[in-house]
Order: structure tokens, then C-alpha cells, then sequence
């Protein structure tokens, strides 16, 4: 088990605030419970509760203002040791971050695997520019059990999840008056953005598939790789300097025109589950004829991007954890924004500018030593919406065959 689940084991009240959307918290619930350790929950809107049946549940219905003294009353009143939630930078969670800390009250985020696939993030204080893991720990490192089982991960569960929580968040809205999507958006305008998704998926697919063949059949690597993130996630509002991501692809296609080699091209790869929200297609084809090389520049979403990563002569992004697979393809890599990774072996510390000039590959042993610290720190065999083996074996010990059952083999 990894050394924050470990230690979250150790604590005898878990107040769990949001998880992702579906049914992972109610099972993550049930197993804290096979550890006789008492859970509570707080929901913020119906597609929280919809999701989540165990007791000890509480609903928050004031403002987003009036939440650090109620949070602060409740976990001093029920004598809560440890806050879970997934993501530290949604409102209500950062919040929870500042109280746990004036409290002494522990505080664990899960996030998405900063390695992929089957592993998810559990790390205690915060994630990327919040981490407080000390690199310097690498040399005492014990060897660690890299040998994830298969986890079934499954899009279609994230989407009916997804859906239905939406639904029911918007079916009951009367019922939380103070609640507001973390990414400022409403129900109907993430149905929209789910209903383009498919319709420009289908009209982007053969030409992104095109333009994968025509860069990865040259027998030379001539392309940079930028990987972009999705437009509001918090790795960009909270661990960049950046407004926008337009205004990182502004900045990367300029530095690139007046410093990169004239023979040399640039790759945007589009993040799929960005592509119903945003369409940088007519914005990249602008700023390249703008910057003069509209020749050298391209844009795509339905690309493999591991493919992509083998052939390119190295990546750029924000701080995406695809700049960790990145260096596990031993390419020079650089960041512009803040993460857990961007340190001096494994990522290019050069400004951009030199970087398309002289780019520095990843130091591959101190790279393989970083990856099992990740793993023995951070890094749990599972997925959001698939199986996670760590739940389904302590549950599958256990005479509770109803949550048994629906911990893992039913989704969302």
C-alpha cells in the first residue's frame, strides 16, 4: 500500500467532501469502513447525493463563504482527524486545505495517476505546486512494486456518470440555492459541450489520423510535440502563470517562429476530453500565418499520442502529466507551467526560447528512481471508473455483499 494510504489508514474519522463524479467514494466509503474506521460525507449538490448511500451524511447548503466556519464547527464537533476529497483546488477544497491545516486535521486529494495507465493519485497536502514531497527522498528509496494490474478503465462510465450527475444536479438545484459548478459552468452548458464533443470528433477523425501517418512515417524526428490541457483545469488557474491556455498557445507558436529551426514543425495535440469545449483549429492556423510559419505548424485531436511522443524530437506543455510519459520515452521535455516533475533530470530547465535550439533529454536512471518514489509516495493500482484491486479485496473478505458487489463489477 502507498505511503499516504498508510497513513490516511492510521486516522479514526474521514470526512470525505466531493469525489469524482460516480460511485468511486461510495466504495472508497465501504472500504475505510473494513478498516473500522468512521466516515462521514458531505454533499454540495444532488449529484453528490445521488451517488453516494452509506450514513453519517450531511448536506452543505450555505454560501461558499460561510463554509470555512461550518467546515471548522463540524470537524471540531465530530471529532473528523482527516478531510478527503478529490482535487484541492475547487473552491469549497481549498478552503478545507486552510481549516484542516489551522485545525491539525489531515488533508488527502486524490487526482488522476501522475502515471498512467491503471494508477491514481492519493497524496496528503496537495497535488503539482501544492506537493510537498521532498525529491531528496529518492536516494533512500526502496525498490518499489511497479506492476500494476489491469484496472477496465472505461470512458463510456465517465460519460453515463457524467450525464446523470448533471441531471440530477440540475433536477434539484432549489435544494442546494448556493451551489455553483467548481468550473463555473452550468448543467446545460456542459450538455452542450458533451453533444459537440462527438460531431467534431467525427469530423476531425480522418484528417488527425492523416496527419499522424504523414508525421510518424518519416524516418527522421522532425516536430516538437505540444500536448494541451484542458481550458479550466485547475493545473492551469491554479499552477500556471497563464489566463488561458490561448495565451500559452500564443506564447509557444511565437517562440518557436523566431527561434526554432526552419526545417523543424510544430504539433498541437488536442485534449480529447477538451474537444466539445474548445476548438483551437481556426486559432493555431491564425497565429501561424501571423507568426509567418503556417507551413511548419499543425493541429489535432485524434492522435495516439505515445506515437506521437516516439517520433517528435520532444514535447512542450503547461504541466501535464503527459510530460511524465514524455521523459519515460526518454524525450527532452519542457514545462511552462508548475508540477511535481519539473526537475532538473528529468525536464529541460532552459527557457523556451532555447530550448527548440538545444533540447535536453531526461536523465533515464534518476527518471526510473523518481517513478518508484511517485509510486511508494503517491500512487494507487486503480481506477475512477473501472476496478481499483485495493478496494475489491478488502471488500470481497467482507460479509457485505451488497457493497461488495457494487464496488466494483456495476458502473458508473
Amino acid at each position: 500500500m502507498t505511503a499516504s494510504m498508510s497513513h490516511l489508514l492510521t486516522h479514526r474519522h474521514v470526512l470525505l467532501l466531493q469525489g469524482k463524479m460516480g460511485g468511486f467514494f461510495h466504495r472508497f466509503s465501504s472500504f475505510l469502513q473494513t478498516q473500522d474506521i468512521k466516515v462521514s460525507k458531505i454533499n454540495f449538490n444532488a449529484g453528490d447525493a445521488l451517488f453516494y448511500h452509506h450514513p453519517n451524511t450531511y448536506e452543505y447548503t450555505g454560501t461558499l463563504a460561510q463554509f470555512s466556519s461550518w467546515l471548522s464547527a463540524f470537524i471540531q464537533e465530530q471529532g473528523v482527524d482527516a478531510i478527503v476529497c478529490f482535487g484541492d483546488c475547487r473552491p469549497h477544497h481549498t478552503q478545507a486545505a486552510r481549516v484542516g491545516e489551522q485545525l491539525g486535521t489531515s488533508f488527502f486529494v486524490f487526482e488522476e495517476g501522475y502515471l498512467r495507465p491503471d494508477y491514481i493519485t492519493l497524496q496528503e497536502h496537495g497535488i503539482n505546486g501544492y506537493s510537498r514531497l521532498n525529491t531528496a527522498d529518492i536516494k533512500a528509496l526502496k525498490k518499489a512494486n511497479d506492476q500494476p494490474l489491469y484496472t477496465h478503465n472505461r470512458f463510456y462510465r465517465l460519460s453515463v456518470a457524467a450525464i446523470v450527475y448533471y441531471a440530477a444536479t440540475w433536477l434539484y438545484k432549489s435544494r442546494y440555492p448556493h451551489y455553483s459548478h467548481y468550473r463555473g459552468m452550468t448543467a446545460w452548458q456542459e450538455a452542450i459541450a458533451w453533444l459537440k464533443a462527438p460531431w467534431r470528433k467525427l469530423r476531425g477523425y480522418l484528417p488527425d489520423k492523416r496527419l499522424q501517418q504523414r508525421l510518424t512515417r518519416q524516418d527522421s524526428n522532425n516536430y516538437f510535440l505540444i500536448s494541451l490541457q484542458v481550458h479550466n483545469d485547475s493545473q492551469i488557474t491554479h499552477h500556471s502563470d497563464y489566463r488561458d491556455v490561448v495565451q500559452f498557445i500564443d506564447e509557444a507558436i511565437a517562440s518557436f517562429a523566431h527561434h526554432a529551426d526552419a526545417a523543424q514543425l510544430l504539433v498541437f495535440k488536442h485534449h480529447p476530453l477538451d474537444r466539445g469545449h474548445r476548438d483551437y483549429r481556426e486559432l493555431v492556423a491564425s497565429l501561424a500565418a501571423r507568426y509567418q510559419v503556417a507551413n511548419r505548424v499543425f493541429y489535432g485531436c485524434d492522435m495516439h499520442l505515445p506515437t506521437l511522443m516516439k517520433h517528435s524530437i520532444g514535447m512542450v506543455t503547461i504541466n501535464s502529466t503527459t510530460g511524465l510519459q514524455s521523459v519515460y520515452h526518454k524525450k527532452p521535455t519542457k514545462v511552462m507551467g508548475r508540477a511535481i516533475y519539473d526537475t532538473p533530470k528529468l525536464t529541460d530547465q532552459k527557457p523556451l526560447d532555447k530550448f527548440w535550439q538545444q533540447p535536453k533529454g531526461p536523465d533515464n536512471e534518476f527518471y526510473l528512481r523518481f517513478r518508484e518514489y511517485l509510486i511508494e509516495q503517491t500512487q494507487l493500482n486503480g481506477a475512477f471508473y473501472g476496478k481499483s484491486p485495493w478496494i475489491y479485496k478488502y471488500l470481497s473478505a467482507t460479509k457485505d455483499t451488497a457493497d461488495s458487489a457494487f464496488s466494483e463489477s456495476k458502473m458508473p
